[in-house]
């Protein structure tokens, strides 16, 4: 009896190891890079830039999966990339989708968080000044948990940071921008993929207002001259994002977080990328699509989502396929 129930359950291992294995995508192959996404709309977005996106689904697993592959740009041959969408917002949603897609795919050695988030403006400072639809990365300063920030008339102290980004997700942001300072925007060719998802156009300048941080919040602060900005473009910066389970609409914390601890954009997912995707690399990739004031609507969400998803693409096709096993 108890051999029969050992062989039971060795077959059922062995049942699950070939749905896995039977590859249901194709020849595509198994993932090396995941994609967290939080919203339709950014996962439309995402899945814009794979090639010949496949739906799969795995008894068991309630994530959403699309699974398709990036040329490596060297001409080595295909990155297989895994998608998936959230059940809901939230950093613990997000930590729940990550652990499920590492353990579904052994094979991914990095995780991306793609889609949007409130920036931090500031026009003291035209270097900083994240407008809408720019592109924020997380890079080697990682992630705030800000909801673990102690307030005080002294000061923020944050209680809780997450650990940095793998080494060569890093070294390929860093060869993106590189790229950028020579003049090479190669994520902007990838936005024109997204170009049949509704709205993807770059909304008017004329949408793009900063109100006043302080009560009653009806003036509106002029964006500053940057010449490091590419005029209907957006821009790329790098720098801390924070992150918690709170939808922050108020100027005032936004610009005291912002000072404080050189906060460039505010989201409510990465915390839980980070934590649920354990020692496996991540990285946040965020397009702006508002201010995180009470002003905050949807007119250019779908553009900041290509934006990123442009971005990511950008990223995983410039790693070499031996690079990225």
């Amino acid at each position: 009896m108890l051999k029969r129930e050992i062989m039971a359950k060795e077959d059922a291992k062995e049942s699950i190891v070939k749905t896995r294995d039977a590859r249901p995508w194709g020849t595509i192959g198994m993932p090396e890079f995941g994609i967290v996404t939080a919203l339709p709309k950014e996962f439309a977005a995402t899945k814009a830039m794979l090639h010949q996106p496949q739906r799969m689904h795995v008894p068991g697993d309630h994530n959403i999966y699309e699974i398709g592959h990036m040329p490596a740009r060297d001409g080595s041959g295909d990155h297989s990339v895994v998608l998936t969408l959230q059940t809901q917002p939230g950093n613990n949603a997000a930590a729940i989708s990550a652990t499920s897609l590492l353990r579904t795919f052994g094979s991914i050695t990095d995780v991306l968080m793609v889609g949007i988030a409130g920036g931090a403006p500031d026009h003291r400072r035209p270097g900083h000044h994240v407008r809408l639809g720019d592109i924020v990365i997380s890079n080697h300063y990682g992630i705030i948990q800000y909801d673990l920030v102690s307030l005080s008339p002294e000061g923020a102290v944050f209680r809780g940071a997450s650990r940095p980004p793998s080494t060569p997700v890093l070294a390929m942001v860093n060869y993106l921008e590189a790229e950028r300072l020579s003049g090479h925007y190669p994520w902007e060719k990838h936005m024109r993929r997204g170009r049949n998802i509704p709205h993807a156009d770059r909304p008017p300048d004329s949408t793009d207002v900063i109100h006043t941080p302080k009560p009653p919040y009806r003036g509106t602060l002029t964006h500053p001259q940057d010449s490091d900005r590419k005029p209907g473009h957006p821009k790329v910066h790098y720098g801390r994002i924070g992150s918690a389970n709170i939808l922050l609409r108020n100027p005032q914390i936004r610009d005291q977080l912002r000072d404080a601890l050189d906060i460039r954009a505010f989201e409510m997912e990465s915390s839980g990328i980070a934590d649920g995707s354990g020692q496996h690399g991540f990285l946040a990739i965020r397009g702006i699509c508002d201010y995180c004031d009470q002003y905050k609507n949807d007119i250019w969400q779908q553009y900041a989502s290509i934006a990123a998803a442009a971005y990511a693409r950008a990223l995983i096709e410039a790693f070499p396929i031996d690079a990225a096993q």
